[in-house]
């Protein structure tokens, strides 16, 4: 079997249906793709290839496909930026001149390890096609678990061709378990949910800021059964959007930079906060300021490196979102002593709505913003996928 073909029938086999490229990688494997009815995408550039990349994955929760060849590499790079913070799982496939030309001035090449390494969780350079196996596999693996993220495999041949056209002894073996995120949900121990619980239910004016690992867990359901029964508000990070209904009770909007002045304030006036699936960096609390450093914090997190990075926890539990709440609403009491709170944070959510509602109906011309987004909120399906870019964008289709 050639490593195009090996390629082509272990990508079938974790279930790719799309595949992103710059032309030109791997044209053997192009083919053989094709001829297993995955799709190719060509691209006018390879930032493009990772973007797309990047969507198929968000929307199809297992990781997306983008290549380009070598001359192309460190744009390719670069389109991860965007994926490797989103916690994206993304495998980027590129082309690199043998190790002979390394090093030398070769042709159009550069050391691709550095862009690489900036923005992928696992690179890897593939130089014998009995290599393949081990790292493609790898690839997936590292891609889909724990935290997701963009990885790289980097081919020998300007086109990869000096692994995809070789023939080798190679046998397709697809690890089921990580074929979608997530391949699997750590539980958190005993004794973090004991003192994690201790120091919430101590807390009179609590409130939750739920991540982008709450949607990669697919915890809303926990997620709004744990607001309601312990009395919590619920505000969001931008991945986190979503993870509970926008016009439930409890739901304060998004948080941060790109956010609600409502979600901003009920964060600052709680006495404690309670981070779940989130890094806490600075797009969700408005560089360090939504709350104060001072903060009283908790957190949970699959990735024990995220725990306490940026606010100094009272308690930290390490696990999947959903196992993780899933234990605390087996182990906790319901808690309808904090009325005063929610009611307090429900006045801010109704202040921020009194404030945007006329401009929301306003006839004006041009047309405002907000009016924009209301339209669009009532003309699209509830299953529609909305695409917002930074900047502007993000600050509306976010707020």
């Amino acid at each position: 079997m050639t490593g195009a073909r090996f390629v082509a029938e272990t990508l079938k086999g974790y279930g790719t249906t799309h595949v992103f490229f710059m032309p030109v990688f791997g044209i053997l494997a192009l083919k053989e793709l094709d001829e297993l009815g995955i799709k190719r995408v060509m691209v006018h550039g390879e930032k493009p290839a990772a973007y797309m990349a990047d969507g198929y994955a968000r929307i199809a929760g297992r990781a997306g496909v983008c290549m380009a060849q070598s001359v192309g590499a460190a744009n390719l790079a670069a389109g991860l930026q965007d994926s490797f913070l989103a916690g994206s799982p993304v495998i980027a496939m590129t082309g690199r001149r043998a190790q002979a030309h390394q090093q030398r001035h070769s042709y159009q090449e550069v050391d691709h390890r550095g862009p690489f390494d900036a923005v992928t969780k696992y690179s890897n350079a593939i130089t014998k096609v009995d290599e393949l196996p081990h790292a493609l596999r790898q690839a997936f693996r590292e891609s889909v678990s724990g935290a997701p993220g963009p990885v790289h495999l980097d081919f020998d041949g300007i086109i990869g061709q000096d692994v995809l056209d070789v023939e080798g002894d190679l046998e397709v073996i697809v690890e089921e378990q990580f074929k979608n995120i997530p391949p699997f949900r750590p539980q958190p121990d005993s004794d973090s949910i004991a003192v994690f619980l201790k120091i919430i239910n101590e807390a009179k004016k609590p409130i939750i800021v739920a991540g982008g690992g709450v949607a990669h867990s697919k915890a809303g359901a926990e997620l709004v059964a744990l607001a309601e029964k312990l009395s919590i508000p619920v505000a969001t990070s931008l991945n986190g959007k979503g993870t509970i209904p926008d016009y439930h009770p409890l739901c304060v909007g998004v948080v941060g930079l790109y956010s609600r002045w409502s979600a901003n304030r009920a964060v600052s006036e709680a006495d404690l906060v309670i981070y779940i699936g989130s890094s806490a960096g600075g797009m969700v609390t408005n560089e360090w300021t939504v709350p104060s450093p001072n903060a009283r914090t908790v957190q949970i997190d699959i990735d024990p490196r995220e725990l306490g990075r940026n606010y100094p926890v009272l308690a930290a539990i390490q696990g999947d979102a959903k196992a993780s709440i899933n234990k605390i609403l087996e182990l906790s009491e319901s808690n309808t002593e904090r009325d005063s709170w929610v009611k307090r944070v429900q006045e801010l959510v109704s202040g921020w709505r009194a404030e945007v509602e006329p401009l929301m109906l306003s006839d004006s011309s041009p047309v405002r913003t907000e009016r924009l987004c209301r339209e669009l909120t009532e003309l699209l399906p509830s299953d529609s996928i909305l695409v917002s870019d930074t900047g502007h964008s993000g600050v509306w289709t976010g707020s």
